[in-house]
């Protein structure tokens, strides 16, 4: 699940993008004085199907919202991990990066079978799907398969198995962007 990180009193913390969209001056983000008056700074859009991983930022006509330095001139823009995103002086990025999680296998509309068993998993199961390939693995359930944790990657990919919460990047300000 992508996130989208902002600047801190502290220094970075990222908010994880559950919804399909997420208006840049939310109260869930710590107010600024670009924020304080409930004018929408900017949007961001997941684009396509439940669960697809593209996200587009949509910005007001004439705003100074910029992505990696670029003003947002036609109001619409295709984000890419890492992005950088200026609404003002206020600092945030984008970053595509997903943490495996256990999570109740929502269903599908044909059966789907484990990465790692082959065995179908069940809706409502839990279950990893992979962040690295998107492949789904078993993780408990009645039968306790842990097929995610089984092996130290991911059946399908070099992705690492260990169940952690953390995210691997973190910006810096040294961002090369």
């Amino acid at each position: 699940m992508p996130h989208l990180w902002f600047e801190n009193t502290g220094g970075w913390e990222a908010q994880r993008l559950r919804s399909a969209e997420l208006d840049l001056s939310a109260a869930s983000l710590p107010a600024t004085t670009e924020t304080q008056s409930g004018a929408q700074v900017a949007r961001l859009l997941r684009v396509g199907a439940e669960g697809a991983q593209a996200w587009a930022l949509i910005a007001p006509a004439g705003s100074n919202i910029r992505v990696n330095g670029r003003r947002v001139t036609a109001g619409l823009r295709a984000l890419a991990d890492r992005d950088e995103i200026r609404a003002g002086e206020r600092r945030f990025f984008f970053s595509a990066e997903s943490i495996a999680e256990v999570v109740p296998f929502p269903g599908a509309l044909r059966p789907i079978f484990c990465g790692r068993c082959r065995l179908p998993i069940a809706t409502g199961d839990p279950a990893v799907c992979c962040p690295g390939c998107g492949i789904w693995h078993h993780q408990g359930g009645p039968e306790k398969r842990l097929c995610w944790t089984y092996a130290p990657a991911c059946s399908c990919c070099d992705f690492q198995t260990h169940l952690s919460a953390e995210l691997k990047w973190v910006p810096e300000e040294d961002n090369p962007r």
